[in-house]
């Protein structure tokens, strides 16, 4: 047969064979018939034919990839060897397959050796798929190719090659085909665990203890991928992604830990340009270097210079082994469609084979000693890389890549003498190692020593002796302690024990005392990392003495049998325990033994309840308005140590008490405060760990002999408790109580232990009480090691402070110590631990609590450092432009963005700038699908910059954000974002009018927090004077009509929402509800922020009633200014929040409303039963739809004229129900007209037609703080004759004038305290209603007519006036009645007796006349002057004698008519007594 002929019929035959295999799978004996000198054109349809596995493109699961792998090995048994490295977390194996041809007859005696191991790994985050897919078309084509193809058969007959294209493959299972970008949560990204497998290898920068650490955790996919990479000499690798098109190189992590944009090059970066080049330029579109929203020079890049990360297997195989290893990005798509995989595998197969050839450049040799024996773990070391030697195989093999060049090379190894350096060149010619061998000289050494081990071992005492002094290894005394003693008794078991106990004080009581505790632990005053700390406090009343005598035994029980009793050692070895023998040493010592249920000494110096004065979460009152210093010693201390469990003992009861003690409204109501022996109907306030406190308090209690039997004490009759238990609320309310203190601030769990009925027993009865409690006392000691415990540390080790741990998504959380261990109780079964740091990514892991001994477990977490560009990939489309070098952006920037988003996207986008009168005052970008469609059918949303010009900077650019996100995720066809875009349509009003103002502010100091503007928006919004951006605004939400409305502020991070309305109040719960839920915000108030956060509320609250546009607004930051590179924190903080409010429009109930034939009823509303909120219909369609939160609703749909219909709807989370049309029937009216009568009066005002024409006025009336006010009358007041058209506003300051008729009205307001006002307004329009006619009444400052100030000083001066007045009045009347009260002398002249008593008297005058002085005069006497004779004997003459000795009334004085001197002489008249002088 003639050649030419012969060629032709082979094609022919090659030809059927392919059409026939098209159809099945391909064989070896298929692949075999073909024969090797078969033509040219022959072989080009061979190599189409062994690519049929492109005929029907989809993805593989794993055991269809399993399947494949046994296929391909049982088809080229001589060349191909299928294997499995380990299984994934949930069970499934990690398939490999092994390409190796067998050794030619060129090197049958070498074999393998010397042939480098290539690996190539895909798919470690499971939703990055298409790396998988490539893995299985390059193992597939180099098996079905090596028999036909000479460039494979080369490439297989010198390098062994490894596939393994899953290693996530519980992760590929949960992900979705067709998602660009990682599910929510991370679903598919991570392993079943949720553990990103890329971030949880070794770390180079780790110390060697945290991998030992690590390792306990380490997920068993990570666990098999490194002992698979240590256990195999790999010398080059691939490990490919998604997300992005690029070859990256190590390090990905620096030791400064950046976020970005700083190379952190190895010693061989060199070598990994060249290989990282080999691949992207080989690759079309790879090379060019700009795609996917990043931009990399030669579509190559450093890892960290691209974003950190660490504890990745790139890092690792360069760190740890010999393997150099390429991350390589394949597609923008994580998960593209299976259609595409084609086009794919043609991209990057050339490229593909270029890197496996790689494996051939640099050096390569055996390590021997001298007797050909090969030497394991031999050093080749080259000048200039001596940072990274190459150690050898097992067989002494070694590959060293290198670039072209001279080297100086030496082998070292250990024991052995090192080679002499060789200078060398490598030129990687014809693809080919340059081969040099080493042969190594032992060293003589001696190596001896010996070794032992000292085993000690401590008698254990017979148990007889141990209970012969009721437990104690010593005689111990059961009597009282006052503090004294006390004291003493503390210091001795200090003195014993020193290396076990410490005793310290915290602090003093009122009167001085201190308050000791002692410290028990095996290294006591070395808090050691992993330990719990765990506390009793005793004696907080202080004649509830049982505790406190309890824990001195206690702690002599603990000290006497550590190193003898197992239990105890454990104990004192395991937890740090912390004794507070007595918190109130002052009552103690007011307290008296016998005392059972008394109260004397129950509190402290003060007189306060310390159980009544800690901070409580639902009010303050009397009671802990001032915070005593015991109690502030002992917050001090609490917070001071991270403790985890905790009892507080008291006395007066037998019962084991958990939180709550209180309820909200337990401070108005002081009856629930009674402890009055009735348990029955208390209301129970449960915590988020109420199983647990429960478990806890049957912990203590039914190790008690009697406590779990619920017996009452005497007293208290009909306090039974079930099982001994009792929550606190339901017993009785306890508000400031120390217990929920502990709970809610300071995160720790703590009971109440009531240890007896009596308070302070006789000290014979404690022996009693010991036995009864020592059991309790000892298991709930051990309840601190029961749980979850461990470490968190980040990726390179670093103990992380303060990380956030909460379970099973409650809100309760304990946070990591500065050592980065944490505890957390929790009970035995499974349990969602979610660990959230500061600048690190939130961690989920799913753990399970073991329901026998230990009852713990360790979960050791380790937190990836919160890269931008990883969280950008995860959660923001990869839009690296919203998370690194973040700014503010100037007004004229802002408007280029917008103006471009517009231009870049006009299918969605428009953007308003001085195109209209409102666009003069708001830019504006609206975003919808199908711009210039009907837009009835879709919701609208309004989201605003912020109402403050101060905050309005931070929301700007958090707004922008939000567009570019939309943006690209409808790029992206993300299913989220255009099902948004698709039903909604959004307007976005960045602030622009002060924006200057504040950013010069910015600029002069960028560390003012927050910058303060006069008269921001929301001020002018709510001032009732003419402002053009205010009336704009304002007119814009009254004709938009919007459904929903977002704002952004900053001072806290709460939601402020109109509040009363349930539905309102479900959606804000729904915003605020994330996937990890950060801390909330610890913000200190200031003026200004209580003062914006006032007026957000009354914003809402006025936006909602007046335009039923129901606004929600988003605190962002504490700051409303934060600096420029916070402003990718904040983002990523509140995006989630964000997210929540615009999946709203998700959920709800859609339709239409239309008549019996069909038509529109334009006018129908909607209105939900139960709830106020009524919803109009559109106006073309009659559509009506509504976002309602999941839930039962009845829907009453009418219109006038129209019989209404309820519809009963039960809304699904995420689902938008269809109730179709709704058909309203009509019924028959009366109809007719309304005439109006008119008055004589009225006749020249009004129309003289009979049919007047009237509309309606309604509004609010607010005061110049706008606030509302009340009962103010508005009425019309011109034209006359209208006045009884008028009505008074509500307690929201509302009215509503009904009757109002067309024309030019002059509304008149009047209330008490305030100037009247009037407003004219135009009523032309009967069919539509005039709404928010505003009226802000200033406050009448002035008093009977005078202004205030006026009036204050005439007013003071009158009264000082009137004072001095009456002052004056009242001493004149004080005088006179005084005057007549005083004593009246009289006085006479005496005669003369004789010269002896004239020379002995000093006081005689010249006329020898004395004056004496005389008696005063009594009460019911009355001076009567002396007239003539006749009067004489009316005339008494008294004195002080005769009064004193009480004469007789019946005793008759002589008449003394005149004296022996013959002078006239002044008598005194008392009436009915007289005496003769």
């Amino acid at each position: 047969m003639p050649p030419a002929l012969a060629s032709s019929y082979v094609l022919v035959i090659l030809k059927c064979i392919c059409l026939v295999l098209t159809i099945a799978s391909p064989t070896a004996s298929s692949v075999n018939s073909i024969s090797s000198d078969s033509s040219e054109n022959a072989q080009v349809e061979v190599v189409e034919e062994t690519e049929n596995f492109l005929s029907n493109p989809h993805y593989l699961n794993n055991d269809e990839i399993g399947q494949l792998f046994k296929q391909i090995g049982g088809d080229y048994p001589h060349l191909a060897q299928a294997y499995s490295i380990g299984r994934s977390s949930q069970g499934r194996p990690l398939h490999a397959l092994a390409l190796n041809a067998p050794p030619t007859p060129d090197n049958e005696k070498t074999g393998d050796l010397l042939r480098p191991m290539v690996k190539l790994v895909a798919n470690i985050q499971g939703d990055e798929t298409l790396g998988r897919q490539i893995v299985l078309y390059m193992a597939e084509y180099l098996a079905t190719s090596y028999d036909i193809d000479t460039d494979v058969q080369k490439l297989l007959n010198t390098t062994e090659i490894h596939f393994l294209p899953s290693c996530n493959p519980d992760g590929f299972a949960a992900a979705q085909e067709g998602h660009c970008e990682s599910l929510p949560n991370y679903v598919g990204r991570g392993n079943a665990a949720g553990v990103d497998l890329n971030r949880d290898f070794p770390d180079r920068l780790q110390q060697p203890h945290v991998h030992q650490l690590r390792a306990q955790t380490r997920q068993p996919e990570t666990a098999a991928l490194a002992e698979w990479i240590v256990s195999k000499p790999f010398v080059l690798s691939a490990n490919f992604h998604g997300g992005a098109v690029v070859a990256s190189y190590p390090y990905d992590n620096s030791i400064a830990h950046n976020e970005c944009c700083e190379e952190s090059l190895t010693p061989d970066d060199r070598v990994f340009k060249q290989l990282a080049h080999t691949y992207s330029d080989n690759h079309p579109i790879m090379r060019r270097g700009n795609n996917c929203n990043d931009t990399f020079n030669g579509g190559i890049t450093n890892g960290a210079n691209w974003y950190e990360l660490s504890g990745g297997m790139q890092d690792f195989n360069y760190a740890f082994t010999n393997c150099f290893e390429l991350t390589i990005e394949l597609s923008c798509c994580k998960f593209p469609l299976a259609s595409t995989l084609p086009t794919e595998w043609q991209r990057n197969k050339r490229p593909l084979l270029e890197l496996l050839r790689q494996a051939h450049i640099g050096i390569k040799g055996l390590v021997e000693d001298r007797n050909g024996y090969p030497i394991a773990d031999a050093s080749i070391i080259v000048s200039g890389l001596e940072d990274k030697p190459i150690t050898t195989s097992k067989r002494g093999e070694y590959w060293r890549l290198l670039t072209p060049g001279i080297y100086s090379v030496y082998a070292a190894a250990f024991g052995y003498q090192s080679s002499t350096p060789q200078e060398i060149r490598v030129t990687n010619n014809n693809a080919e190692a340059l081969r040099i061998d080493f042969k190594l000289l032992p060293l003589e050494t001696k190596y001896d020593g010996n070794y032992h081990k000292v085993k000690v071992e401590r008698a254990e005492p017979a148990e007889e002796r141990k209970e012969k002094f009721d437990g104690f290894l010593t005689p111990t005394e059961f009597e009282h302690h006052n503090f004294t003693a006390m004291e003493s008794f503390l210091r001795k078991i200090t003195a014993s024990y020193p290396s076990i106990t410490r005793l310290y004080s915290i602090g003093k009581s009122v009167e001085g005392r201190d308050l000791w505790v002692l410290e028990i632990f095996a290294t006591a005053g070395r808090p050691v990392p992993g330990v719990p700390e765990f506390k009793y406090v005793a004696n907080m009343h202080g004649n509830e003495v049982v505790g406190k005598e309890m824990l001195l035994l206690l702690t002599k029980y603990l000290v006497e049998r550590f190193g003898n009793d197992e239990r105890v050692t454990r104990m004192v070895n395991n937890t740090r325990m912390h004794f507070l023998y007595s918190m109130n040493p002052d009552g103690y010592e007011m307290s008296h033994e016998g005392d059972r249920t008394g109260s004397a000494g129950r509190a402290n110096a003060h007189g306060i309840d310390l159980n009544r004065n800690f901070p409580d979460q639902y009010g303050t009152d009397k009671f802990n308005n001032i915070t005593e210093p015991e109690v502030e010693a002992v917050m001090n201390w609490t917070l001071s140590l991270p403790f985890v469990l905790s009892a507080n003992l008291h006395g007066g009861s037998l019962v084991a008490n958990y939180p709550y003690d209180d309820n909200e409204n337990d401070f108005n109501d002081p009856y629930s405060r009674l402890r009055d022996g009735n348990i029955n109907g208390r209301k129970l306030n449960p915590t988020e760990d109420h199983a647990l406190f429960r478990h806890l308090a049957l912990v203590y209690s039914r190790a008690h002999p009697t406590m779990h039997l619920g017996q009452p004490c005497e007293l208290f009759r009909s306090e039974v408790f079930e099982e001994g238990i009792t929550n606190g609320a339901q017993w009785y309310s306890v508000t400031g109580g120390m217990q929920d203190w502990n709970y809610v601030r300071a995160g720790c769990l703590e009971l109440t232990i009531e240890m007896g009925c009596d308070k302070f027993p006789m000290a014979n009865e404690l022996r009693k009480y010991w036995h009864e409690h020592r059991e309790p006392l000892l298991q709930f000691i051990e309840q601190a090691n029961h749980g979850i415990h461990g470490f968190v540390r980040s990726s390179i080790g670093t103990p992380i402070a303060g990380a956030v741990i909460r379970l099973d998504g409650a809100n309760h959380s304990i946070y990591s110590t500065p050592y980065g261990d944490y505890w957390k109780l929790a009970l035995p079964g499974q349990h969602n631990v979610t660990v959230v740091a500061d600048d690190f990514a939130p961690l989920r892991v799913e753990v399970e609590v073991p329901d026998a001994e230990p009852f713990g477990m360790r979960l050791d977490v380790t937190l990836m450092r919160d890269d931008p560009q990883h969280w950008a990939s995860a959660n923001d489309f990869r839009i690296i432009e919203n998370v690194v070098n973040t700014r503010y952006h100037t007004n004229p920037e802002l408007r280029e963005r917008l103006a471009e988003l517009e231009n870049q996207n006009g299918q969605i986008a428009t953007f308003g700038y001085a195109d209209n009168e409102f666009s003069r005052y708001f830019n504006y970008l609206k975003l919808t699908s199908d711009i210039g469609e009907p837009e009835e059918h879709k919701f609208k949303l309004l989201v605003i910059s912020s109402l403050f010009d101060t905050a309005a900077p931070l929301g700007r650019e958090i707004m922008l954000n939000l567009i570019r996100h939309l943006v690209e995720g409808y790029k992206l066809k993300d299913t989220a974002v255009t099902d948004l875009l698709k039903h909604s349509i959004i307007y976005f009003l960045p602030q622009t009018q002060k924006f200057d103002e504040v950013f010069q502010i910015y600029n002069a100091n960028n560390s003012v927090c927050d910058p303060v503007l006069a008269d921001e928006l929301a001020e002018r919004i709510l001032n009732p004077e003419l402002e053009p951006a205010r009336d704009m605004l304002l007119q814009f939400l009254h004709s938009e009509r919007f459904d929903m409305m977002l704002t952004f502020s900053a001072g806290n991070s709460e939601l402020i929402y109109p509040k009363g309305e349930p539905i309102l109040e479900k959606f804000a719960h729904g915003i605020q509800r994330t996937e990890f839920n950060y801390s909330p915000l610890q913000c200190s108030s200031t003026s200004s922020r209580q003062m914006h956060q006032e007026v957000t509320e009354r914003l809402s609250n006025l936006f909602y009633k007046l335009y039923n546009v129901p606004m929600f607004t988003l605190g962002l930051s504490c700051c409303r200014l934060p600096t420029h590179h916070e402003i990718a924190s904040v983002w990523r903080t509140n995006i989630e929040k964000i997210k929540n409010f615009l999946a709203l429009t998700q959920t709800g109930v859609n339709g239409l409303v239309q008549n019996d034939k069909g038509q529109p009823l334009r006018e129908a509303f909607v209105r939900l039963l139960e709830h106020p909120m009524v919803y109009n219909v559109t106006k073309n369609a009659a559509r009506f739809q509504l976002m309602l939160p999941k839930g039962l609703y009845g829907l009453e749909v009418s219109a006038p004229n129209y019989e209404s219909r309820v519809v009963k709807i039960e809304v699904q989370q995420g689902q938008q129900i269809d109730v179709g049309t709704i058909r309203l029937h009509a019924f028959t009216l009366i109809r007719g007209e309304v005439t109006e009568i008119q008055s004589k009066k009225n006749n020249d005002l009004t129309s003289a037609t009979t049919t007047v024409t009237k509309t309606s006025v309604t509004g609010i009336v607010l005061d110049n703080d706008n606030h509302p006010i009340r009962n103010a009358k508005v009425s019309v007041f011109k034209p006359a004759g209208l006045t009884h058209v008028r009505n008074f506003t509500n307690s929201l300051g509302e009215y509503r004038l009904s009757a109002v008729p067309l024309g030019i009205l002059t509304l008149k307001v009047e209330a008490p305290r305030h100037f009247e006002a009037t407003q004219v307004v135009h009523l032309v329009d009967p069919t539509l209603p005039t709404k928010n006619v505003i009226f802000h009444l200033k406050i009448n400052e002035h008093v009977f007519g005078l202004p205030r100030f006026l009036f204050i000083i005439m007013a003071s001066i009158l009264i000082i006036v009137g004072v001095v007045i009456c002052v004056l009045c009242a001493q004149f009347w004080f005088y006179k009645r005084h005057r007549g009260n005083k004593p009246y002398y009289n006085f006479s002249l005496l005669p003369q007796k004789g010269k002896e008593q004239f020379e002995l008297d000093d006081d005689a005058g010249d006329d020898g006349e004395t004056e004496l002085f005389r008696s005063p005069i009594k009460r019911g006497m009355t001076i009567q002057p002396y007239f003539d004779e006749e009067n004489l004997e009316h005339i008494l003459h008294t004195d002080d004698d005769t009064d004193d000795n009480g004469m007789d009334d019946d005793m008759q004085p002589e008449l003394d008519v005149a004296d022996e001197s013959g002078d006239e002489i002044v008598m005194l008249h008392n009436h009915g007594n007289r005496r003769r002088h």
